[in-house]
């Protein structure tokens, strides 16, 4: 049975894989910068590491065959995804494992945005690693929409009734859970380069996505549009983060709000 190590196994992605392939009767490996509980989990083993800082990583990838590298940074990729990648190929040097599994982003080949930029250099770092690979690049987690909303509305000091949004933005947003199962029966595949995008089911405005949200949260809302200048903004207006021809995703956006729970 394969040996699998997870990189960034205990984030919001990776923890989902992780549970998906112990759900499988897999054994699974957790690299992690975090602090752990001993679990009794037969199936897991947690490895203390730093990608960036290039500890814990030989022990951590020592007798395995297949890696999921999920780890990453969008504030601090240069050191965590590009170098940090680096250090990993590196560790596991010149063993032969059976697939390195990446998951980038769509359009992180049509745009000059920084942390894009950064995860197509991992891509390159991947491709021509020598390791037989497969990349999957995914369209925006329902949950990176969600904390976009919940940005704007902690950032809302006048009146609490008007959430200001930038306008024109729009996501093809997708349910972190199906992007862990499509990882997880990746891994067990054989290697196939970079696939096709992954996208959400549906192309959604950021209006009608936190008119959505507000409805089931914040009744008494409204909303305010305005244009900005962020270039995180910028990006999610020219639609490189859109795949229209590859909708393969199940959960919709106002099916997973529905399923959110503050309480």
């Amino acid at each position: 049975m394969n040996r699998i190590l997870i990189t960034g196994g205990t984030g919001h992605l990776g923890r989902k894989v992780a549970k998906t392939l112990i759900s499988q009767n897999y054994k699974v490996g957790v690299l992690s910068t975090k602090t752990f509980t001993p679990t009794k989990e037969d199936n897991i083993t947690y490895y203390m590491g730093n990608l960036a800082e290039n500890t814990g990583l030989k022990k951590a990838t020592n007798n395995v065959d297949v890696v999921i590298h999920c780890a990453s940074n969008p504030r601090d990729f240069q050191l965590v995804d590009v170098e940090g990648t680096k250090n990993l190929l590196k560790a596991i040097g010149s063993r032969a494992i059976k697939h390195f599994v990446y998951i980038s982003i769509v359009g992180v080949d049509k745009s000059d945005y920084p942390y894009y930029q950064a995860k197509l250099e991992v891509e390159n770092l991947v491709s021509n690693s020598g390791f037989p690979y497969t990349i999957v690049r995914t369209t925006q987690f329902h949950s990176f929409v969600v904390n976009l909303i919940q940005n704007f509305i902690n950032e809302t000091t006048d009146d609490k009734s008007i959430l200001k949004i930038p306008k024109e933005l729009k996501f093809q947003s997708i349910g972190t859970q199906e992007v862990a199962e499509l990882l997880a029966r990746i891994s067990l595949e054989s290697p196939k380069g970079l696939l096709p995008d992954f996208g959400g089911p549906k192309i959604l405005s950021f209006e009608k996505m936190t008119d959505s949200y507000l409805k089931e949260f914040h009744p008494s809302w409204e909303i305010q549009t305005e244009m900005t200048n962020d270039i995180r903004h910028q990006l999610f207006r020219t639609g490189v983060n859109l795949s229209p021809n590859n909708t393969f995703g199940k959960e919709d956006w106002n099916t997973f709000i529905k399923t959110i729970n503050y309480k």
